[in-house]
């Protein structure tokens, strides 16, 4: 999802549209009308594509967007209607609230009015074939009137953008402006972070949370994400199912300090940081097939040892979570004896090699036998993908080329069996507390994955061998 460095940059990317002032959907001068791409009002008269959610365009006309800023992984716009004595008060401010999910998006952009119509650049195109979440049209205050949109040819407007994201309006600018005078303090990408803040926090408000669902509270640790909650527990050599009260002082600072970093790292280059644990299969510290896969979270010390969710505490919190079991061991102790285990990781790897589908005695063999290729682009071209559309293929595996334009396509499930409904079974991977990592061969009827989640299909289950993998392994991720 959209953790707090992807959200305060989105927030930063509107700031040029503060102190503007809101207009319903402009007009478009001396253009014929577009089909779809703006909608005609009169025979005389093209608008720009329409304001959204269509009732902002009624409701934030002629408001001036007075601020904008982030908590956590919220941003908030804050409109206000000038006084008499053209002084905006807090209890006329209405907020407009922000939150990006899995995979939204903003952009801000500065256009002259007769260029209204022309789509928005740096937006994947697979998102502009879709209606954007948000659109507001912001003009400067001496440009525009209250009464409806500018036809100025020579009018220049702000157009904030925003794709798959939940929009809530109105809520109150004095609660918005509250939390983030609360909250800034604690807010991993804020200017005004404070780790003592957060230190206190987490003692006081998640003591008897396990850490992992501490620092993912976004009223204790606002703007953390499951990756950046990975990576620094990771970093931190800390289990996450470890009781916040079992860490020592010098841990949970240690912590903190981690998760600032890799945060403002993400924040300043735009993408995150090497990821050590995080949709891998072996730890990129200590190189070892050590690293487990587990969907924890959402409870509180009654349910914190043994990994199950079903423990106490909300299950909205659980989330899928990597680590290593040498580089963060639940016992601290076992910090002592990291070497040994080093050292014994051959053993270890072998068990879990076994579980997933990897037999040694069959590694020449293995090695010996042809590795699918694109033709035109070599073996290190290709990619591993899953089917997410349609119906019949649905979560098949194939091969495809990361070259732009190559056509190659190869299914990558050719040695799987097929289910009981006489479909090619879908492989997935656990995420249970005995069996996290383990790959195994489902029916696609009854994976909940699938669009059809409301039937068990034929009930096909059966645990990956070798011969089944060995083509896959090197290309497989665990979230694939």
């Amino acid at each position: 999802g959209v953790e707090g460095p992807g959200a305060t940059r989105n927030g930063r990317k509107v700031q040029f549209a503060v102190g503007k002032t809101m207009v319903a959907t402009p007009s478009i001068p001396d253009v014929e009308p577009i089909a779809v791409e703006c909608r005609a009002r009169t025979s005389n008269t093209t608008f720009a594509p329409p304001t959204l959610p269509h009732h902002l365009a009624g409701e934030l006309a002629g408001q001036t967007l007075a601020e904008a800023f982030t908590v956590g992984k919220e941003l908030f716009l804050i409109f206000t209607t000038p006084s008499d004595d053209d002084t905006p008060t807090d209890y006329e401010a209405t907020a407009l609230r922000l939150h990006f999910g899995m995979n939204g998006s903003l952009i801000a952009r500065k256009v002259k009015s007769s260029n209204l119509q022309k789509k928005s650049s740096g937006v994947a195109p697979w998102k502009q074939k879709n209606e954007p979440s948000l659109r507001l049209y912001l003009i400067d205050e001496n440009q525009s009137w209250h009464g409806g949109p500018s036809s100025s040819s020579s009018s220049n407007y702000v157009v904030v953008e925003a794709w798959d994201t939940t929009v809530q309006y109105p809520i109150s600018g004095v609660n918005s402006r509250n939390k983030l005078m609360k909250l800034s303090s604690r807010d991993v990408c804020s200017v005004l972070f404070n780790a003592q803040d957060v230190f206190t926090s987490i003692r006081e408000m998640g003591n008897n949370l396990i850490i992992s669902d501490a620092i993912l509270n976004q009223d204790i640790f606002p703007g953390v994400g499951n990756i950046i909650k990975i990576e620094s527990l990771h970093l931190s050599k800390i289990d996450p199912r470890r009781i916040v009260s079992s860490l020592s002082d010098v841990e949970l600072r240690r912590l903190i300090r981690h998760t600032r970093k890799f945060s403002m790292d993400w924040l300043k280059s735009g993408r995150a940081g090497p990821k050590l644990v995080y949709n891998q299969t072996s730890c990129g510290t200590c190189q070892g097939m050590t690293v487990k896969m587990q969907k924890i979270g959402g409870y509180t010390s009654g349910g914190a040892n043994n990994g199950n969710s079903s423990g106490k505490g909300h299950a909205f919190m659980s989330r899928v979570t990597f680590w290593c079991t040498v580089c963060q061991p639940m016992n601290v102790l076992e910090m002592n004896s990291g070497s040994r285990k080093t050292s014994s990781n051959s053993a270890a790897n072998s068990g879990n090699a076994a579980g997933n589908g990897i037999n040694s005695n069959n590694a020449t063999a293995t090695a010996n036998r042809p590795r699918p290729q694109c033709p035109q682009h070599g073996q290190n071209s290709i990619k591993l993908c899953r089917v997410r559309k349609g119906s019949q293929n649905v979560l098949r595996i194939f091969y495809t080329c990361k070259k732009r334009g190559c056509q190659f396509f190869h299914w990558a499930d050719s040695n799987f069996s097929n289910c009981r409904c006489g479909k090619k079974a879908i492989l997935r991977v656990s995420k249970t507390e005995r069996s996290g990592g383990r790959w195994f061969l489902c029916c696609a009827s009854g994976d909940r994955s699938s669009r059809d989640s409301s039937t068990n299909g034929c009930g096909y289950f059966e645990w990956t061998k070798d011969d089944q993998m060995e083509h896959i392994r090197s290309h497989l991720t665990p979230l694939l």
